[in-house]
């Protein structure tokens, strides 16, 4: 009972850990930054085993190549981790990681000028590669609110322009505030670590291993490459130095230690592999295993990953600290006897690296065991991990089968890490709805409005259903839980593609009907618009955006200067859902909508004169303004009889027509319009 009660505690701050908008980015960031790990350790190796740069003049460069990638690792993560952070802070993802950039170089001596010329200081960017981006983002976001620090306000000048402008004065600030506070966080850093490592401090060898053992990877699963940041910031004498006699720490750390690279991966991969169903951890350990041959681990970190997943932090460290410490105590006795001092390169494969240290048969077969254990460590570690953690198959089956282009992929990871919910039971929520959309069928009906007085069709809502494997038609009850996890990009792609594809059929029968649909606010405010308008600017006055009532509230200027554009394109817009809860009288003056669509929730029931009073008079006031007016809801006699008398010339519900395939749609249009 104690054991399931911690284990579900962890689990509950694994979500909470994993949803964290800064882990989010970092991973994301890392994630994006596998190939220049990859391609970096590979010239490297080609470098080391084919003596490059010695037998042509023209490579001499590849000799310090490792070195001055290295150097650049903070500059180059810093840029990635600011550009997903900002994206999810929905800042600017060009403007923000400008300002890091220039901030961290302006403050931390990173660069720095001398006789010599410019030159790179890495051991002052090593840490603020992380701390810099998560300071000046969250500030510019902060400063970027505040109303009295923007230049311009509403104006005739553009939208992209006006958003560029608004950001001088947070920039300053930002800017201003990085230079005051840094040098204390610098000093604040030294004394840290001066605390923790003193050359003038007498430190035992296993006090040594152990620091460097635990220090290298607890920074390698905050995102630092940790072996290079800890020999960067450690002393050379916590760095370099004998083991045992006869054995460095560097030939140590490679051939009992780090078996297949940084966190032992021999022992995770071969754990994946052990796991039944265990799809994505499989796959990722199919691309890591030809590279942990060579003990690069990269892959295996940043894509499982490893880097800030709290189902594997325990493992990451333990291993290494079993490995070290049976190691030592084996050799320390005399159970195992090395039989060379010479360095061991680091790429050296598993086995062979333990035949090279011992020439004996025992080295391997401690390297064997060694590994052995690491699997029995990793393996309840990598279950936990495939149980309660959503891997990201699913989603890219949904996005390869709705999306018409790649526009969501940069969410994709996103999704994959918040799909989480504070509550265990909402784990599975993402799975279930993919798994029930990649079963499926989305499909667009077609809701008819119709004249009550006439009761002609003269226009349609296009409206998303979903046909289940068995051919039921059940209506879109997923679209909180994609919106909830970034994804309504998905469906609103969808949509816009087939409402395309629908108004071709219907010219190519001799119909132009008016047909209005929804999209998510978020989508068309961030650029959702271009495509709306790349689809229906063809068919002028034909299609009506939906834009809900709340995107008012939440960015006004920016929904007026949206509907603008849009008008602009021939393309009309119509306020939805009128009337629940957000609606304010004053607003109607200022809306540059087309048309004012009065929700259900606004007609009376019972004949209840005050409601039925309201509503005429609603209708009245959006009459007189210029609006074309919508009744939503009609689903008896009672309401229509409402809507004819508030005078209401168009109307849509239950009582005249539900949501209809294309098809039927097609055939009410042609028998109305028979002569």
């Amino acid at each position: 009972m104690l054991l399931t009660t911690f284990f579900n505690q962890f689990n509950q701050s694994a979500v909470k850990l994993s949803s964290n908008t800064i882990i989010l980015s970092l991973r994301e960031g890392y994630i994006a930054l596998i190939p220049f790990f990859i391609v970096a350790s590979v010239i490297t190796l080609l470098n080391q085993w084919f003596n490059i740069a010695d037998k042509t003049g023209n490579h001499v460069f590849l000799n310090e190549f490792n070195l001055l990638v290295w150097a650049l690792f903070p500059l180059i993560t810093l840029i990635s981790f600011s550009y997903y952070l900002s994206k999810n802070l929905q800042l600017h993802t060009i403007a923000a990681p400008v300002l890091v950039v220039t901030c961290f170089c302006a403050s931390t001596g990173y660069v720095y000028v001398d006789s010599t010329g410019i030159n790179v200081d890495n051991k002052s960017g090593v840490l603020y590669s992380i701390l810099m981006p998560i300071f000046c983002c969250y500030s510019l976001r902060y400063f970027s609110s505040i109303k009295a620090l923007k230049l311009v306000g509403i104006s005739t000048i553009s939208l992209f322009l006006r958003k560029h402008l608004n950001l001088i004065f947070p920039f300053l600030l930002v800017s201003m505030l990085t230079l005051l506070i840094t040098p204390y966080v610098s000093e604040l850093g030294r004394f840290i670590l001066t605390s923790m490592i003193s050359d003038t401090v007498a430190t035992s060898t296993f006090e040594k291993v152990s620091l460097q053992m635990i220090m290298a990877h607890t920074l390698w699963f905050f995102g630092v490459h940790g072996d290079n940041a800890y020999h960067i910031l450690a002393p050379v004498s916590y760095t370099d130095y004998e083991v045992l006699a006869g054995l460095t720490s560097y030939n140590f750390f490679s051939v009992f230690v780090l078996l297949g690279g940084t966190g032992c991966i021999w022992g995770l991969i071969i754990a994946c592999y052990l796991i039944k169903d265990a799809e994505h951890e499989r796959s990722i350990a199919r691309i890591s295993a030809p590279l942990a041959v060579f003990n690069i681990s990269e892959v295996m970190i940043y894509a499982l990953p490893i880097v800030f997943n709290p189902y594997f932090i325990i493992p990451f460290l333990l291993t290494p600290i079993l490995n070290g410490g049976i190691a030592f105590l084996l050799i320390d006795n005399g159970f195992l006897v090395l039989s060379s001092s010479e360095s061991i390169p680091w790429f050296t494969p598993v086995i062979l690296s333990g035949w090279m240290a011992t020439h004996n048969w025992t080295g391997i077969a401690l390297q064997l065991l060694l590994i052995a254990l690491n699997v029995a460590i990793y393996y309840p570690f990598v279950l936990a991990n495939k149980r309660l953690n959503i891997t990201g198959k699913s989603l890219d089956i949904l996005v390869k089968r709705y999306s018409a282009g790649l526009s969501v992929e940069g969410q994709a990871e996103q999704s994959f890490a918040s799909a989480h919910s504070k509550k265990l039971v909402e784990q599975y929520s993402l799975k279930a709805v993919t798994d029930t959309l990649n079963s499926g069928a989305l499909a667009l009906y077609y809701q008819p409005k119709i004249d009550p007085t006439t009761q002609k069709i003269i226009g349609f809502e296009a409206l998303l259903r979903l046909i289940k494997s068995n051919g039921e038609v059940v209506g879109p009850w997923f679209l909180a839980t994609l919106e909830h996890n970034n994804l309504m990009q998905v469906i609103d792609d969808f949509v816009i593609d087939q409402l395309e594809v629908d108004l071709g059929n219907f010219a190519r029968n001799g119909f132009k009907p008016k047909i209005s649909f929804n999209i998510s606010p978020q989508n068309l405010l961030d650029g959702g618009y271009k495509r709306v308008v790349k689809a229906f600017s063809r068919y002028p006055n034909q299609v009506e955006v939906e834009i809900l009532e709340s995107s008012y509230i939440e960015d006004f200027d920016a929904t007026i200067d949206l509907v603008k554009h849009l008008n602009e394109h021939n393309i009309e817009c119509a306020m939805d859902d009128f009337g629940t809860g957000y609606s304010c009288l004053s607003v109607l003056s200022k809306l540059n909508v087309n048309t004012i669509k009065l929700d259900r929730s606004l007609l009376p029931e019972h004949g209840n004169s005050k409601s039925v009073m309201l509503y005429q008079h609603l209708a009245k006031i959006c009459d007189e303004l210029g609006f074309n007016i919508v009744a939503e809801g009609v689903e008896n006699d009672l309401h229509e009889d409402v809507v004819k008398k508030a005078k209401i010339q168009c109307a849509q519900g239950f009582l005249y027509n539900k949501a209809l395939p294309f098809n039927i749609v097609l055939e009410l249009l042609q028998k109305q319009h028979k002569p």
